[in-house]
């Protein structure tokens, strides 16, 4: 005859189950799924490890990340400062002697503040700098910008710019004709390459 378990003895084996693991497994041994409970924790320290090793790959690709937007930051600061003093030395030999261009000038007015990537207030000159320009997207897109900042100064100075400038280190071949083309109606001196050789104006 079966002895049937108190209510307080089935409670004791249960939460033997739960906190005893080795009496789990003999339990579990007895009932033919042993194999299947100790193949279940290996898997679940499998996925430990590869979370382990994903969280590590995210922790280096936000260091890459953080590396890749400071280089950018300083290739493209070395490129607006080479190309303020480009452009200071073309304005002394237009009679602009001592005229100084600035880089990264942050102007508020009427509330809002635009960063300008080179500024002169006497010639007035606005400038935008970018290393690349590879397709007519992103000419309009660069071309847009520096209007927008244009405009923006002229409101708050109260008169026109006189120098209108876009810098770009290198350029796709299907952006050069429209760069002219815009260069021209707007009167923007665009100037083209690291070495400054080429100006649209």
């Amino acid at each position: 005859m079966t002895q049937v378990l108190t209510k307080e003895e089935k409670e004791r084996i249960l939460r033997t189950l739960e906190e005893d693991k080795e009496f789990r497994y003999a339990i579990a041994g007895l009932i033919g799924i042993r194999e299947i409970l100790e193949r279940l924790d290996k898997i679940e320290e499998g996925q430990k490890e590869l979370w382990k090793g994903q969280q590590e790959l995210w922790k280096e690709v936000r260091g890459l990340r953080k590396n890749f937007e400071q280089l950018g930051k300083a290739v493209g600061m070395t490129l607006e400062y080479y190309t303020a003093a480009f452009l200071e030395e073309y304005l002394s030999e237009r009679g602009y002697e001592g005229a100084r261009v600035e880089v990264g000038v942050k102007l508020k007015y009427m509330g809002k503040t635009v960063e300008l990537d080179l500024f002169c207030e006497d010639p007035l000159l606005v400038g935008e700098v970018t290393t690349g320009v590879a397709s007519l997207e992103d000419a309009r897109r660069e071309i847009n910008k520096l209007l927008e900042r244009v405009n923006f100064v002229k409101e708050m100075y109260e008169r026109d710019v006189d120098i209108k400038i876009l810098a770009i280190a290198n350029v796709g071949a299907e952006a050069v004709e429209f760069l002219r083309e815009i260069a021209e109606k707007h009167g923007i001196m665009v100037i083209i390459g690291r070495e400054m050789k080429e100006i649209i104006s």
